[in-house]
């Protein structure tokens, strides 16, 4: 089977493998690994030998960036000392725990057992949010794991870093290291925050609705690079350039721009995850050849996901309970964080993408490499079964806080953009821009489209859209109108069907 038949089944298997994961509800890299490993045996299907700087370049980058772009900074400041205890002294506690079963399990050296808890270190926060906004879980939880997740990412890939040189040099001074991990960071932060105005500099210039979402995406790249090549963080930098450029798009970006950049990027990231994992599926059997894998190794990778559920799970109630001064800084209300929200974090440590992109970008002749990979693997999968399936169910068990701030939010902002329009409409109207006719029936059209009635005649307007939408068709289908012309009119007709829908881009 030649390589473009290769990568068409490869996307094929991807999309229909994402629709059945939807359909049954699950979560969509479990499936994807389990489609990988049966391309794997399909007979002349070619061996998959990733490219690991490949992979780091195609797949990082822009992940890290669109995360940061889109992270809610209001919950994050909120829970900030929370989102540092998960970040920083759990991702090294886990560190430590991975290490120590892997030295005394199978005397694997203490630097290469350091990069594997490095590896395991960071989280994945898209199982639990999608859980969450399905299931309504307050915008604190989601803001503390959020935020936890964008900087636990740096946290691991510093020691990572660190341990890989060390493995490879066969040189480490411990004198050195913080003195490494603040310029490496004050690096890195440097760079993402002139990348990150420099975007916004450029969009706000460009305001092209086609050309902005490329320069976005080389934004990512432009502040990872360089800082990959001077050493410095080159995920602190694409990070702080997301963010940037995240605060500063509702600004500077033209409305089409950010509908049309908010479609590219979700589907970017969307493609890039999925190929991501059905590689892993196809790379698994490879690597469990290589090493012979036995009773051994499984109970090894049972012992590894043990430790990493575990150490997570421990963690963050033993704050809750044991300590709860600390727990009352968690808490952005000034009181103990609840048992329920504490349980629910520490079972949401579902590993994925980046752990994944560190074990298959280490170097090939890495000790242990292809025991790293299955180790990894096994994690990934037994998180994401074990913890990703029963998420919902713990949720819908236990005494969770829902969301009932998002939507009293949504409607008083709705209420306050309505009003500064109308006081805008009757200035325009009192200097006699604007026919007093004419600002009379505008002010009806707002108060119509915010009023209980206005909302309740919305499935009327989407059916009376629909039959817009079939009179176009049917004028094309009779040579009445050009294709040109159905494209510009469906626009108008889809624009308003999502805006009665109340869909956002941001949702994917």
């Amino acid at each position: 089977m030649g390589i473009e038949w290769s990568a068409a089944l490869i996307i094929f298997v991807v999309m229909a493998t994402t629709l059945l994961a939807r359909t049954v509800r699950i979560a969509d890299p479990i499936l994807l690994v389990v489609a990988g490993i049966g391309l794997a045996f399909v007979p002349g299907f070619p061996s998959v030998a990733l490219d690991p700087r490949a992979l780091l370049l195609a797949v990082l980058p822009p992940m890290l960036f669109w995360h940061a772009f889109i992270v809610t900074p209001r919950e994050i400041r909120a829970n900030a000392f929370a989102v540092g205890l998960l970040a920083l002294p759990l991702v090294a506690i886990t560190v430590l725990s991975v290490a120590v079963v892997l030295h005394w399990g199978v005397g694997m050296p203490w630097p290469v057992a350091i990069v594997a808890g490095a590896i395991l270190g960071p989280t994945d926060p898209v199982a639990f949010l999608t859980v969450a906004r399905r299931l309504g879980v307050s915008p604190r939880l989601v803001g503390l794991l959020d935020g936890e997740n964008l900087l636990n990412d740096f946290t691991a890939l510093v020691i990572y870093g660190l341990a890989l040189q060390t493995v490879m040099s066969g040189v480490f001074s411990i004198s050195d290291a913080p003195i490494t991990f603040l310029e490496t960071a004050i690096g890195g932060l440097m760079i993402g925050l002139f990348v990150g105005h420099l975007i916004s500099i450029v969009n706000k210039r460009v305001s092209h609705p086609l050309v902005a979402p490329i320069v976005t995406l080389s934004g990512a790249y432009l502040a990872f690079l360089p800082a990959e090549a001077l050493h410095l963080s080159a995920i602190l930098a694409a990070g702080v350039a997301g963010r940037i450029a995240g605060a500063k798009s509702a600004v500077v970006d033209e409305p089409q721009t950010r509908l049309v950049g908010y479609g590219f990027w979700n589907t970017l990231i969307f493609l890039l995850t999925a190929i991501l994992f059905a590689l892993v599926g196809l790379h698994l059997p490879l690597a469990v050849k290589n090493i012979n894998a036995d009773t051994e190794v499984l109970r090894l990778c049972a012992l590894v996901t043990i430790a990493v559920i575990a150490t997570r799970l421990l963690f963050v109630l033993a704050i809750g309970l044991l300590l709860p001064n600390v727990a009352k800084r968690m808490s952005n209300a000034g009181h103990r964080w609840p048992w329920a929200e504490s349980l629910v974090a520490g079972w949401s440590g579902m590993r994925g993408a980046l752990s994944l992109i560190m074990v298959l970008t280490l170097p090939e002749t890495f000790p242990h490499r292809d025991l790293l990979i299955i180790v990894t693997f096994s994690v990934l999968l037994a998180t994401l079964l074990i913890q990703g399936l029963s998420l919902p169910l713990v949720i819908r068990w236990l005494p969770v806080e829902r969301d009932t701030l998002t939507h009293h939010e949504t409607a008083v902002g709705r209420r306050a953009a309505h009003a500064a329009a109308s006081d805008q409409l009757q200035q325009m109207e009192a200097s006699g821009h604007i026919e007093k006719d004419d600002a009379g029936l505008l002010r009806s059209m707002y108060h119509w489209r915010h009023s209980a009635k206005g909302r309740a005649t919305r499935p009327v307007e989407l059916a009376l859209i629909q039959t817009e939408r079939a009179a176009i068709l049917r004028m094309r289908r009779d040579g009445q109108i050009s294709d040109e012309v159905v494209r510009e009119l469906e626009a108008e007709l889809d624009m308003r069907a999502v805006m009665l829908n109340g869909d956002s881009p941001f949702s994917g």
